[in-house]
Order: structure tokens, then sequence, then C-alpha cells
């Protein structure tokens, strides 16, 4: 038996270990079980980019070769847990491709994304807010960048879940995974193909 969060997972009891967990799966396992737990409080909801009573911010403003600020790039406005790995590396990526963050650390992100209309099934563990747009989870910079040159007619983009090989989630594999537009009316399409 596991817990996941709140999840119980159960497995037949006739399988042996090896049967359950083949290869490069129990270190993997491990990880993911590890970085959901951390995760595990933010329920499903929206973000805004107005402070949120209660968090913790902090703001790195990342440098151009020359030692200037970075080019106006609108400041990415993150909204996390604070025990979250996994936000944090993502967070740490972004800055390493020249956005300006803020981020916002909160006990619980359902009213966040609740309230910036993420679709449930498009849900994951950190939202932010960038130039009018939300950006749900581990979404890769370039496809935030051509998100805000496109300025598409959607509410925002989500990378769903948290799957390895994301900007935040490295690890001994990558999943396939899909960035999604969403809007306010529950539609929505695949943005990027990773």
């Amino acid at each position: 038996m596991l817990y996941l969060g709140r999840m119980k997972i159960d497995a037949p009891e006739s399988l042996s270990a090896r049967t359950r967990w083949p290869g490069h799966l129990p270190a993997a396992a491990l990880v993911a079980i590890a970085a959901l737990a951390a995760c595990g409080t933010s329920s499903r909801t929206g973000a805004d980019s107005t402070a949120v009573r209660g968090s913790t911010s902090t703001t790195t403003t990342p440098s151009s070769a020359g030692g200037e600020p970075a080019a106006a790039t609108p400041t990415l406005v993150v909204y996390k847990t604070p025990t979250c790995g996994c936000c944090k590396g993502w967070v740490k990526e972004m800055e390493s491709a020249g956005f300006k963050v803020e981020v916002h650390d909160l006990d619980d992100l359902t009213s966040i994304k609740h309230a910036a209309g993420v679709p449930d099934d498009l849900q994951a563990c950190h939202t932010a807010r960038i130039g009018g747009y939300v950006v749900e989870g581990h979404v890769p910079a370039a496809d935030i960048r051509r998100l805000l040159a496109e300025r598409p007619d959607v509410a925002g983009i989500a990378t769903p879940g948290m799957p390895m090989g994301s900007p935040g989630m490295e690890g001994a594999y990558k999943d396939h995974y899909d960035v999604m537009t969403f809007d306010g009316s529950g539609r929505s399409t695949v943005f990027a193909s990773h």
C-alpha cells in the first residue's frame, strides 16, 4: 500500500516487488512521489498578478551580458507552495531563460487557480501570470515566449500534471507531453508537443 498525498495506491499482493517496479522505475517513482508530496497542498484554481495576503514573495531580475536589466519582457508572477522543489526548479529555468520572476509562496493555491480559470484537467503544481495570460505548470520558456509573441485569443497555456523531463522535472527519463491552450469556455487545444 502506498499513499500519495491523500490518494491511496493499492498494488495486488500477488505481484512481487520486481514485477511492480521494473528497471528504472523505483528511483523515478521516488522522485515523482517526493515532488507530488511537496506540491500536494496546491489545490486546483487560478492566479492573478496582485499580491496575495499571507504570501511571501521574492523577485529576481535577470541581467543581460552587459550587466543591464533584461529587455522589457513582462514580469512572470508565479504562485507556488513553499516546499515544492520542482516549482523552484521551474522558476530557476525561467530566470535562466531571461524572465524577470516574482514568486509568491502560498500554502494553498485553490483560489489562485480558480480565479485564473484553469480547468481541472489541465492543473499542475504552480500557476503563473504574464502579459495578461495564465501559465499553468511546467511550461517551457520557449512556449511562453511564443505565447507572448503570437498573442492568441486564449486565457492561457498549461502543461498538465508534472511530466518528467519538463522544465523543473528533469530526471532519468523524459515523458512526451503537450502544452495546451485553454479559454474561458472550457475549450483547449494543443499549443506545443515535447
